[in-house]
């Protein structure tokens, strides 16, 4: 995850200066993300690949007023979830398909021992996501992945703040147990992973 106040120096920069420099690496960094959303909401490339381009325009197009904009990541999502209900021209979100939902675990620091329970454990985690129905897929990927607040990600697929716990609650309990058994099967004790509600 981007530091946020690295955000809000490119924000800073392209409302000011009309940096250009800025607004690409920018774009490097949310592109992908916002595509993948307009994809899971639109399940066509070339629509998804128009939204985005959209929302990056109008970026640009009002980029003197970027640096009132106290979220960043959660106004670009919410202004991708706009544009693909317009496209649909439906009212609401019914099904939300998710792809490239993952879990890496990066140590600079770590030793060959290490990086391979590392590399075991991140493998358990991508497969026990994969195996999440596909909407508490999203919920994860946008509080853990995305760093999004819970209320937002309830704003964000129209649902309650409740139905937000619920769906994290169950990958986390999914996750713990999946490692576990994972644990078990090679006689080692489980690491400590921590989440934290924000």
């Amino acid at each position: 995850m981007v530091p946020e106040s690295e955000i809000k120096d490119l924000l800073g920069e392209i409302a000011l200066n009309n940096s250009r420099t800025s607004f690409k690496r920018l774009y490097l960094l949310y592109y992908n993300k916002l595509f993948s959303l307009a994809k899971s909401l639109v399940k066509f490339d070339e629509a998804a690949e128009e939204i985005t381009d959209d929302v990056f325009l109008n970026l640009w197009t009002n980029r003197s007023s970027l640096t009132s904009i106290n979220n960043f990541t959660y106004y670009c999502y919410t202004a991708v979830k706009n544009k693909s209900l317009t496209h649909l021209s439906k009212p609401q979100i019914k099904r939300i398909e998710l792809e490239d939902v993952g879990f890496e675990i990066n140590d600079t620091s770590a030793n060959a021992e290490d990086l391979l329970i590392a590399e075991d454990l991140s493998r358990i985690i991508n497969h026990s996501l994969s195996k999440l129905p596909e909407q508490c897929r999203l919920v994860f990927k946008l509080l853990r992945e995305d760093g999004l607040k819970y209320r937002e990600v309830a704003e964000l697929l129209d649902i309650s703040v409740k139905t937000v716990e619920y769906h994290m609650g169950n990958a986390l309990k999914r996750l713990s147990q999946d490692i576990k058994n994972s644990n078990k099967a090679i006689n080692t004790p489980a690491p400590n992973i921590l989440f934290q509600k924000k």
